[in-house]
């Protein structure tokens, strides 16, 4: 993949290309936003141009040695920091590892690059080690942090390198990549979201969760049984619990832009007309507790909490019953003191 082929956040790229040009790349840099926007490829393009044999400045030829080495994560100037272990963290002794090369001249290339991804990972000790290295770094070396995260970063860290935000790509970028109009618009502008989405598992979750919704809202009293059974499917699976919950709050913004008029925002566009009924059953109050309860829900994910429990009283807040009974309590305990 070459510059020209790149799709989105191209005025990022245009900026860091001229001052390439110009040579004035900066040695520390923090490429930060959702993931799945083309962060890394982007830092692996500029580690390219850095070091291409053949391209004229502030480009690279995508063909010589110098890029297929770099491309194959096999190039002696280039370097990739990243967990040792899915899940972990990033090590001092990683980082160390880095800050002893950090001297020496490059090896094969013209330029040394050391991508760290995710940066966010990086533990506090291995932080504070990789400020030497962004102090006072060599002129033919940089440092390229990439991170869905970047406020997590320590400040002295972030500091120490020229941000560039990257954002999510717009639904007429990612429909170059030609795709289901549904899977286009549930991707959220990520186009690794996009290539690893799995449409018939999205469509169960999905359906999974509007299921719930409708069941939850619109359960007379004496129908309870079935909202705590709904409740029950939905939570009991801990590793579909979250994904499950993803759903759902894709669900609730999408009766918000219809509640607003913005139906062109819509990411489930095949089920408009039951979120329309939904949205219209709705009182404005409810739909913002929902809207607040799911926030809780995520905030606690990290928790040994009780997943059904967390369901139940979802299922609760969104009930119209529920809903209808506590603001006749509300308004009995606070009748008007003057007519």
């Amino acid at each position: 993949m070459r510059f020209d082929d790149f799709i989105g956040n191209r005025t990022i790229l245009a900026r860091l290309r001229t001052r390439l040009r110009e040579g004035r790349f900066p040695h520390g840099l923090l490429f930060g936003g959702p993931e799945g926007v083309g962060k890394r490829t982007a830092a692996v393009m500029f580690a390219k141009a850095l070091n291409c044999s053949e391209a004229e400045s502030g480009d690279f030829c995508d063909a010589c040695a110098q890029c297929r080495k770099i491309d194959a994560g096999v190039h002696a100037d280039v370097v990739l920091v990243r967990p040792e272990e899915e899940g972990s963290a990033i090590k001092i002794a990683q980082i160390r590892d880095l800050l002893e090369t950090l001297a020496l001249r490059p090896l094969e290339g013209k330029h040394k690059v050391y991508i760290i991804d995710p940066a966010d990972a990086m533990n506090d000790a291995a932080s504070n080690a990789l400020l030497k290295g962004l102090e006072e770094p060599p002129d033919d070396t940089s440092f390229m942090l990439v991170s869905s995260n970047p406020q997590a970063l320590l400040a002295t860290v972030r500091s120490r390198c020229q941000t560039y935000p990257f954002g999510p790509l717009t639904l007429e970028e990612l429909r170059s990549f030609g795709s289901d109009e549904l899977a286009l618009r549930w991707a959220r502008g990520s186009i690794g979201f996009l290539k690893a989405l799995d449409l018939p598992v999205l469509h169960q979750r999905r359906d999974a969760a509007l299921e719930f919704l409708e069941t939850a809202i619109h359960a007379k009293e004496d129908q309870f049984a079935e909202v705590i059974s709904a409740s029950a499917d939905l939570s009991r699976s801990k590793a579909e619990f979250e994904p499950h919950l993803n759903a759902m709050a894709v669900l609730m913004e999408d009766l918000l832009y219809i509640r607003e008029g913005a139906t062109g925002r819509i990411v489930n566009i095949d089920l408009e007309a039951r979120l329309r009924k939904l949205a219209a059953d709705m009182p404005a109050e409810q739909f913002t507790r929902v809207a607040d309860f799911l926030r809780t829900i995520e905030i606690n994910l990290e928790r040994n909490v009780n997943r059904q429990v967390l369901t139940d009283s979802l299922s609760l807040a969104a009930n119209l019953t529920m809903y209808k009974v506590n603001a006749d309590k509300i308004g009995n305990d606070n009748p008007a003191k003057s007519r």
